[in-house]
This record gives C-alpha cells, structure tokens and sequence, in this order.
C-alpha cells in the first residue's frame, strides 16, 4: 500500500514527460520547417508541412532529422542536470524521465530506420539514398547505446527510494522498481495512446507501448545493484496534486489546442 502513491506520482510524471517530450520533438520539426519555407501546421503528434516539395533534398532531410536531434539533446540536457543534483524529489524524478524519453525517442528512431520509411530517420534515409549496410550498422549502433541507457537508469530509479526497506533486498529493490518504473510505463502508455487519437500512422500508436520495452531491464536489473541510499526526501511518498494539475493542463493542450493543428 505504501508502495502506490509512488506508482501514482510516477505515472503521472511519466506521462507529463513523454507529452512532453513528444511536443518538442513535433515542435524541432515545424520550427524547421518554418525557417525553411515548408508552410507547417504543428499538430499534438506530427506536422502537416504543406508546401515540403518545393524544398530541397537537403532542406527535408533538415527537417526530419530536427525533432529526433532535439530528442538527443533534450537527453544529453536532463542527464546532466540529473546526475548534477544532489536531491532527489519529485522534480527530479521528472528531471529523469525527461532524459530517459529524450535517449528512448532518439535510438528508437535510430534503431527503426532500416524498417520504417516513414518515421523521421527512415525518411531522411530515403531522400539521401542511403545504403542499407550503413542503415543497420547505425541500427546496431543505436540498440547498442539504447541498452546502455536502460543498464545505467536502474540505480538512478531506486535513489527515489525513501525507505530502506525497499532496498534491503533483491527483492525489494525490483518490487519498488516495479511500481517506480514498470507500472508507470504501463498505464501511461495507455493514457497517452488516448490522447495521440486520432490514429496518423499506425506507429504512432504502437511507439508509447514498444518505446518502453527497454524499461523491463532496468526492473529486472534491480536484484544486481549494490550501496543504493535511501533518498532524504518523502515527497515521493506522498500523490502529488501539483503533477496531477499539470498533466491535467498539458494534456488539455495536447488535445484542444495542438491536435487540431497550428499554422506556423
């Protein structure tokens, strides 16, 4: 019982960082597009670019490539702020979903290109016709530093742990994992796939569910790790309101504001 004001903050954060983190992906690609003359409509989960075939080669390769780089950074940013702070409240719990999404949305498209044309690293493979040994090689690449990720984000997810008890024992420590990052994973998956609706490509529904698959490592990884301690703070423990209302507010603008699209 104890255990499930942490799920509940969890997913809320969760979900507030993958909305998130969709929004400045989706936004890298219409800024760009803006500047290069594309006509963008951003929407809540993709861009309409209206005017993208009067562009360059270059100048679209430029565009699908802004929102998975703006992902790379957003990572690279959260991490170093991450790994930088001492506490670990709830703002940092959401400090370091926001990276893990930044990593996940990067290498996913990374790993998917060779198999999907249509996500943003496949497309720019096939506007520059790029061999398909180099496609796999940057696959095997991105899977590679994905499982990386998902190794090095098991202790940082029991730091929020602020009962040793939870840590006492390889059980305990996968038991907290399970509701800190595996339950979090699922039920936000669910809520964010009500939200992308209406359906634009098929893999836009399957990505919050499949994006997360990586995450049963770390869970499963829980039992190895040694001289975690237990966090000073105990916000965890308690539903937060304040994260239930923002989720609340970006979730509204999800829907009633970007996915009927805005002309930039």
């Amino acid at each position: 019982m104890l255990l499930r004001p942490i799920a509940i903050n969890s997913t809320v954060l969760y979900t507030l960082a993958f909305l998130a983190t969709t929004i400045l992906h989706e936004l890298g690609h219409a800024v760009t597009g803006m500047l290069l003359g594309s006509h963008p409509i951003l929407h809540h989960n993709y861009v309409d670019h209206r005017t993208v075939e009067n562009l360059s080669s270059g100048q679209q390769i430029a565009i699908a490539l802004a929102g998975p780089v703006i992902s790379l950074v957003q990572g690279l940013g959260a991490g170093f702020i991450f790994l930088n702070s001492r506490r670990r409240s709830l703002a940092e719990l959401f400090v370091l979903w926001w990276s893990v999404l930044g990593f996940t949305n990067f290498f996913g498209y990374l790993m998917t290109g060779p198999v999907f044309s249509a996500g943003d690293i496949g497309k720019a493979y096939a506007i520059a016709g790029t061999p398909l040994w180099i496609q796999i090689l940057l696959a095997v690449v991105g899977a590679a530093l994905l499982l990386v990720v998902a190794y090095r984000m098991t202790s940082p997810f029991l730091q929020f742990s602020s009962r040793a008890e939870w840590l006492e024992d390889g059980a305990a420590r996968k038991r907290f994992s399970l509701h800190a990052l595996i339950l979090p994973w699922i039920v936000g998956s669910a809520i964010i796939t009500l939200l992308y609706l209406p359906i634009v490509a098929v893999v836009s529904i399957i990505y919050p569910v499949m994006s997360g698959m990586v995450f049963i490592f770390p869970w499963q990884n829980a039992v190895n790790i040694r001289d975690v301690q237990p966090a000073s703070s105990v916000t965890i423990e308690r539903t937060s309101v304040a994260a239930i209302v923002a989720l609340v507010i970006v979730g509204g603008v999800f829907r009633l504001i970007l996915a009927p699209g805005i002309p930039l």
